[in-house]
């Protein structure tokens, strides 16, 4: 064999091992493949297609009364391989690694822990498993939207459920009181009561509006806030965002103007106080003022104790 038949093998198999890895990696997510479609995908004639499939794949795969190949029902585990991915999306982990395929999450769940070359730290976040039985009723209320009854801060409260929200390790209820859109903490919730007699019918408006909020301050009222960051750590609102709605520029100096709208002023002294001093509140000027005031008083308190 001279060296170029040598390559050219090499290289015929190097193709079919990865056409024949990738159509078992669409089979283990569940897909329903269809061989003229795989040989377009494949750049190759229906018959190499259909050798993969009924010789080199014999037994791992089935056809459907349709005529298209599946997983054989003794190749499959228990949890369809699809389902990883839902879980991942469902649990907000989808962008974790920059890599998101099933090929790659399997490398790893086979790579012994103790041998792999990453470690997730953990998220801290509330424990709610002593409350599993409330928080599985207001799932409940909220699918069929019925109202529920309970005491949140030592008031009554009658609302309509529309979301479970998972935010920064706690989950919140986001339901109608009196005409208006609100958050509770699942934690704070007490004595809870779903009446199963009195349904609702859920308003667009408010499904919309959480739908494209990204946390969880409910109100129509926004104020625009302009942030000047310093070059030191611009890094850190660049990489993902720190606030809702944010937008950035950079300018010559390094550092970057952020443009956020922001619910409630408390919803963004948090994070200011953080990176103090290198961000500064440029606008409204009265939230710097507010911030300054705070600052001062936190000053004359820590010096008389």
């Amino acid at each position: 064999m001279s060296a170029f038949q040598s390559v050219d093998t090499e290289s015929k198999g190097e193709k079919l091992a990865q056409r024949i890895s990738h159509i078992l990696a669409r089979l283990h997510q569940g897909d329903a493949l269809e061989k003229h479609q795989l040989a377009e995908d494949f750049q190759v004639d229906v018959r190499t297609i259909e050798r993969d499939l009924g010789e080199r794949l014999r037994g791992i795969v089935e056809r459907d009364e349709d005529g298209h190949w599946l997983l054989a029902r003794s190749a499959r585990s228990s949890i369809p391989a699809r389902h990883l991915h839902g879980y991942a999306r469902l649990s907000g982990t989808e962008q974790l690694f920059p890599d998101n395929s099933l090929r790659y999450l399997l490398e790893q769940l086979h790579t012994p822990e103790q041998q792999r070359p990453m470690h997730v730290q953990p998220i801290a976040q509330e424990d709610l498993r002593p409350r599993t039985q409330e928080f599985s009723r207001l799932q409940v209320a909220t699918e069929l939207h019925q109202v529920c009854r309970f005491s949140y801060k030592a008031k009554a409260r009658q609302v309509q459920p529309y979301r479970l929200i998972h935010k920064n390790g706690v989950w919140y209820l986001a339901a109608e009181e009196g005409e208006k859109l609100k958050n509770f903490s699942v934690a704070l919730i007490e004595g809870l009561h779903v009446d199963e007699t009195s349904t609702f019918l859920p308003k667009r408006a408010h499904i919309d509006y959480i739908n494209t909020k990204d946390d969880v301050w409910f109100t129509t009222d926004t104020t625009e806030v302009l942030l000047r960051v310093s070059p030191e750590i611009a890094h850190y609102f660049t990489r993902r965002p720190l606030l809702p709605q944010q937008q950035h520029r950079e300018d010559p100096d390094g550092s970057i103007l952020v443009t956020t709208h922001i619910n409630h002023i408390n919803q963004l002294l948090p994070v200011v106080r953080y990176w103090l001093p290198n961000v500064r509140i440029v606008k409204p000027l009265e939230w710097h003022e507010a911030l300054m005031t705070g600052l001062k008083e936190a000053q004359k308190k820590w010096a008389s104790d």
